[in-house]
């Protein structure tokens, strides 16, 4: 520097730049595909993994089972390639994450004994190569305690969202493997996978009776009123039916079942007697059998702030103590109330609408926004085993 240049004046900042922080990335939607053995469930994976449908999937197939080889294979053949990936073997997690295939449609998949979320951990380390998970679940499978893994999860709940429960239900076998576990008077996997499911998947339409299809159809209302229902020919649907279903982050859409005829027809009042009931109920014979798996529609009021939180507390007693208030006669130890599924809306006083979602003992209720348009009609839907006469009038005893 020359005696002629000036120095430059220093200035002085009390604190560096703060670069602005960026958004962070967006949950991934999970999606659980149940059935039962036979079902189709090996046919929708490999229709998702082989057509140009143009969504980046990850597909995670689930190995246990007796079946699991024939399937597996089933798969493989149609990809061209076998994947073996087990999370119970000497490999390390690093070799396990590097065994996720990417095949010819863009999609990933990977085979994989673990339903938790040990398979999501080594999976998101492929982050950013697609934008949807699906997790098949075996055929024997209680698809409950796994939504509920994935619903809250912490460790998970940063990069994953629970989309939503698909269950495949074989056309022309499913009404009698229906009926055959109905009869046994115990709640099995396939009456606990058609209560859980958020969307069903009537497969094999093509070779069942049209008389078949429609009593399957009716037998599937009785159990869960709220889910859509698809009719399919070898597992082949549009994708856009089966994700981005949102069913545990927005309010149910009730008027999109027949359920809301149902609902339509009550209006509330003091008395509720068993007409009343059967309106919301859907069940064949006045609540008789207590171990079958139906569903139960109570229309809600208004609701004053003292009356939101009675039914809060009701919720509670029910979904965690397995009674209703005030019943001392059941209980946790050998209550035939057990709720698998509940959702609902309510409106508020204070011009306030909150939703329900709940699998399980495991529930929330959330705030959403409201609309001036729309008219204050408030329900809850249970389903479950238990669910009588006795169930509907204490909670229309709270809100009365």
């Amino acid at each position: 520097m020359s005696d002629d240049e000036e120095i430059p004046e220093l200035i002085e900042y009390d604190s560096l730049p703060v670069k602005p922080e960026t958004a962070p990335p967006a949950k991934v939607p999970l999606t659980i595909i149940t059935g039962f053995l036979g079902a189709g469930k090996s046919t929708l994976l490999q229709y998702i993994l082989t057509a140009k449908h143009g969504y980046r999937i990850a597909v995670i197939m689930n190995e246990f089972g007796d079946t699991a080889d024939i399937e597996g294979n089933a798969v493989a053949n149609a990809i061209g390639r076998k994947i073996d990936v087990s999370s119970t073997n000497a490999k390390s997690n690093e070799a396990l994450s590097e065994e996720f295939l990417e095949v010819a449609n863009g999609c990933l998949c990977c085979s994989i004994k673990d339903t938790g979320a040990a398979s999501i951990e080594l999976l998101m380390k492929k982050r950013g190569r697609f934008d949807y998970i699906l997790l098949e679940t075996t055929g024997l499978a209680d698809p409950g305690p796994i939504a509920s893994i994935f619903w809250h999860n912490e460790d998970l709940s940063e990069d994953i969202l629970l989309d939503g429960v698909v269950s495949v239900v074989d056309g022309v076998f499913g009404l009698d493997q229906i009926e055959k576990d109905k009869a046994s008077g115990e709640v099995k996997e396939s009456l606990r996978q058609v209560a859980c499911a958020d969307i069903i998947l009537l497969n094999k339409v093509d070779l069942a009776p049209v008389e078949v299809l429609s009593k399957l159809e009716a037998t599937i209302r009785g159990i869960n009123p709220v889910a859509a229902i698809e009719r399919t020919i070898k597992g082949n649907i549009d994708l856009g039916k089966i994700l981005d279903l949102k069913a545990y982050s927005n309010r149910p859409e009730f008027n999109t079942t027949e359920f809301a005829a149902e609902s339509a027809k009550h209006e509330f009042g003091g008395a509720h007697d068993n007409e009343n009931i059967d309106e919301g109920h859907n069940h064949n014979d006045s609540c008789s059998h207590l171990n079958d798996i139906t569903s139960l529609l109570i229309p809600l009021p208004i609701l004053s702030t003292s009356q939101h939180e009675a039914v809060d507390g009701w919720i509670r007693s029910v979904l965690w103590d397995n009674h209703i208030p005030g019943d001392t006669t059941t209980g946790a130890d050998g209550s035939s109330l057990e709720i698998l599924r509940c959702k609902g809306v309510w409106h508020t006083e204070d011009k306030r609408i909150f939703v329900l979602q709940g699998v399980r003992s495991l529930y929330e209720t959330s705030e959403v926004a409201t609309n001036t348009d729309e008219p204050p009609v408030g329900k809850i839907v249970l389903i479950g085993k238990g669910l009588d006469k006795s169930v509907y009038n204490s909670l229309a005893s709270i809100v009365s």
